[in-house]
């Protein structure tokens, strides 16, 4: 769950020509609690970068959400797949509470990159944090229990448990809100 790298400290690593070039490339959003911020075949057009919030990613199957992710402050969130390849998304992005992003568009990223060696480094970096996040989820499904999903999750992101409807925990869990709650007063 927790990103690799915290992008807020990297980009202070980043030489200030640079980053004063990203500051203002980036467009700083207010959402709402419940926003989508992407919903399923839209193109994700670049990522977002939470300052301030809660978010989910989820996939819609048959008329019901599957919660495939939460993202919290300081964590970057996007549908990795658009973002990449620039086409529908599969996913939907959902805040969870008022959040605060700063998004970066597709096209400014490459713009910098074009511009910037240094920032290859830096996107790269972003880009192995989307991928290993992908990677770590779809491992834990593949090799644990939901009960050990569901340690592993209290373990990694305490901080996430109170701000996310059980819900929401349970579908992520890929369990019943009934079986979550029970599981919980064994734990």
């Amino acid at each position: 769950m927790n990103d690799s790298f915290n992008i807020f400290k990297e980009y202070e690593t980043l030489n200030p020509c640079i980053q004063h070039k990203i500051l203002s490339k980036l467009q700083v959003l207010q959402f709402a609690k419940h926003d989508h911020i992407l919903k399923k075949g839209e193109i994700c057009k670049g990522i977002f970068l939470i300052e301030k919030g809660c978010c989910r990613t989820y996939l819609e199957n048959g008329g019901k959400e599957i919660t495939t992710n939460f993202r919290i402050e300081q964590n970057i969130i996007s549908s990795a797949y658009s973002y990449l390849t620039q086409m529908p998304s599969e996913e939907c992005i959902q805040t969870l509470e008022d959040t605060t992003c700063y998004f970066f568009s597709h096209k400014n990223i490459h713009l910098l990159l074009d511009e910037y060696v240094e920032f290859n480094i830096f996107v790269r970096k972003i880009y192995e944090t989307l991928l290993m996040n992908e990677i770590n989820l779809l491992n834990s499904i593949r090799s644990m229990s939901a009960l050990e999903r569901y340690e592993q999750f209290m373990e990694k992101t305490p901080q996430i448990l109170q701000r996310v409807p059980l819900g929401h925990l349970a579908s992520f869990l890929g369990m019943s809100q009934e079986t979550l709650s029970r599981m919980r007063g064994k734990v």
